[in-house]
C-alpha cells in the first residue's frame, strides 16, 4: 500500500447467515456443509475504494444500506467475509458513544479504560487527561460512577475521550448531534479542525453537513458502492434516488396546446436549459425562471432591496395540491436560504392539465449575503411537505451574483441593523417596547 494511502479496500464484503428459527442454528452445526438451513444476507459486497491521508470522505445512503457495516469493518469490530481491507494509522471511532464504558467505574476510570481499548498507553492518557476532562466539562462528576450520569453527561465524556486521543483516522457515524447546543458547536469545531490535518470518514443523513465538511462523498446503497465523487454531485444524485428510485422520470403526453401561447412565459424569464440537472415525474414541468432585483433581471441580487423569484410552469396532468419552492445555494452547494408555498402556508389552487402558470415569491429585502456567485434551485411537487411526490426538481436553474451592502460577519446578516449606545449618567437610557 502506498505511503500516502490511509484506507484501501479491495472487493470487501460482509455476509450474515439468517436462520428461520434458533433451532436451525444448532442443526446447522451438525449438518455443516451437507445441508444449508440458512439464507445469506450480504450487508456489504464488492466495496473497492482508496482513501488517501488527509481526505475527508462523507458516506451517505438510506437506512440499512450498509454504511455502518462498512465503518465497523474499517474500525476492526467486524471481520469481512470476503475481500481485503488495509488501514494505515491509528483509528478513533465514534460509532457508538460510550462503547466500552463500565457503568460501575467513575468517569476518570472509564477515560483510561476506553483509551486502553483504543490502544492508547496509560502514559499517553496521563498527558491528555486534563484536556479530555476540560473538553467534557462535567466538573466533579468525573469522579462519580458513570451510572449516575445523565445521558448528556455520558455522551460528553464519551465524545471527549474519542476526539482527544490524537488518531490518524477519525471515523464518525451519526455521532455529531450530542449534548446541548453549545457542546454540539464545540464538537463540530473540533471535527472541522481535525479535517484540516487528519483523515476523516464521516457518515451522516445530513447531506448539507456532508457537502460542507467533506472533500469527497461515497454513496452506499443495498450493500454496494453506487457512486464515489464530488460531494455536491453525489448528494444530488442520492436525493434524486430517494425521491424517485431507479424508475427514472415517467413518460407523459402533454395535454392541450403543444406550443407555449404567445406572451408566455412573461418578459424576463429565462428558459430552462436542457442540460440542467433535474428529476421528477414530469406531470408538471418548469419551463422558465426569473430573478428580479432593483430592476436587474437574473444576473444580480442586491442586498437590502426587494427581490422577486418567479417560476413558469406547464401542467401536463392534473395536480391537486401543488407545492412550489426555491433554494439558494452557494458555490459549495450549501443551502443558504429557501422557502416553499407549504412552509409559507399559502395553498395554491389545483393545476389543470394543458394549462400554464406563473408562481412568484416576493421578498421584502434580499439578505446581506457574502459577495459571490449563487445558484437558484427550484421545484414543484404534489402533496404536502411531509408526504409529496416531486414533479420537477431543477438543480442550479439560474446562476447569479449577490452584492452585499456591507461585509457580513458570517454567511449572511440582516441588511439594515441599527446599533444603540448608552453611557450611564449621560442622557436618557434607550426605551424598549414592552
Amino acid at each position: 500500500m502506498s505511503r500516502d494511502v490511509a484506507i484501501q479496500a479491495d472487493n470487501v464484503g460482509k455476509c450474515y447467515q439468517i436462520y428461520a428459527q434458533p433451532l436451525d442454528r444448532l442443526k446447522q452445526s451438525f449438518w455443516r456443509t451437507r445441508r444449508r438451513l440458512y439464507r445469506e444476507f450480504w450487508a456489504l459486497r464488492g466495496a473497492t475504494f482508496t482513501i488517501r491521508k488527509g481526505e475527508t470522505v462523507g458516506v451517505i445512503g438510506s437506512n440499512g444500506s450498509g454504511k455502518s457495516t462498512l465503518l465497523q469493518i474499517i474500525c476492526g469490530t467486524l471481520t469481512p467475509t470476503e475481500g481485503e481491507l488495509r488501514v494505515s494509522g491509528q483509528v478513533a471511532a465514534l460509532l457508538e458513544l460510550g462503547a466500552g464504558f463500565n457503568p460501575e467505574f467513575t468517569g476518570r476510570e472509564n477515560v483510561y479504560l476506553s483509551s486502553a481499548i483504543m490502544g492508547i498507553s496509560r502514559s499517553a492518557v496521563d498527558a491528555r487527561y486534563e484536556q479530555i476532562a476540560a473538553f467534557a466539562d462535567i466538573g466533579s462528576f468525573i469522579d462519580q460512577p458513570v451510572k449516575t450520569y445523565s445521558s448528556g453527561m455520558y455522551v460528553r465524556l464519551a465524545f471527549a475521550v474519542a476526539i482527544n486521543v490524537s488518531p490518524d483516522i477519525l471515523v464518525v457515524d451519526e455521532a455529531l448531534a450530542v449534548g446541548d447546543a453549545r457542546f454540539q458547536q464545540k464538537c463540530m469545531a473540533r471535527i472541522r479542525a481535525f479535517c484540516r490535518t487528519g483523515t476523516v470518514l464521516f457518515v451522516s443523513h445530513d447531506t448539507g453537513a456532508v457537502v460542507e465538511l467533506c472533500s469527497r462523498a461515497v454513496w452506499v446503497e443495498s450493500g454496494r458502492i453506487r457512486m464515489d465523487g464530488p460531494p455536491k454531485y453525489v448528494v444530488e444524485k442520492y436525493l434524486q434516488f430517494m425521491y424517485e428510485g431507479d424508475s427514472g422520470p415517467a413518460e407523459f403526453v402533454a395535454g392541450g396546446g403543444q406550443d407555449a401561447p404567445e406572451g408566455f412565459p412573461p418578459c424576463g424569464f429565462v428558459p430552462v436549459d436542457a442540460g440542467v440537472r433535474q428529476f421528477g415525474d414530469h406531470r408538471v414541468t418548469i419551463e422558465a425562471v426569473r430573478l428580479v432585483s432593483q430592476g436587474a433581471r437574473n444576473g444580480v441580487a442586491y442586498s437590502g432591496q426587494p427581490c422577486e423569484i418567479g417560476v413558469a410552469l406547464h401542467a401536463h396532468g392534473d395536480i391537486a395540491r401543488p407545492i412550489v419552492g426555491f433554494i439558494v445555494k452557494d458555490r459549495l452547494g450549501r443551502d443558504i436560504l429557501g422557502d416553499n408555498t407549504d412552509l409559507i402556508r399559502t395553498g395554491l389552487p389545483a393545476l389543470s392539465a394543458g394549462q400554464r402558470y406563473v408562481v412568484t415569491f416576493q421578498l421584502d429585502a434580499w439578505p446581506n449575503i457574502v459577495e459571490g456567485e449563487y445558484a437558484l434551485t427550484v421545484a414543484i411537487a404534489d402533496g404536502v411537505l411531509a408526504d409529496h411526490r416531486q414533479c420537477h426538481f431543477l438543480y442550479d436553474a439560474l446562476i447569479f451574483k449577490s452584492v452585499p451592502v456591507r461585509i457580513p460577519g458570517a454567511i449572511l446578516s440582516i441588511p439594515s441593523t441599527k446599533v444603540g449606545f448608552f453611557q450611564e449618567g449621560k442622557g436618557r437610557a434607550p426605551q424598549f417596547p414592552g
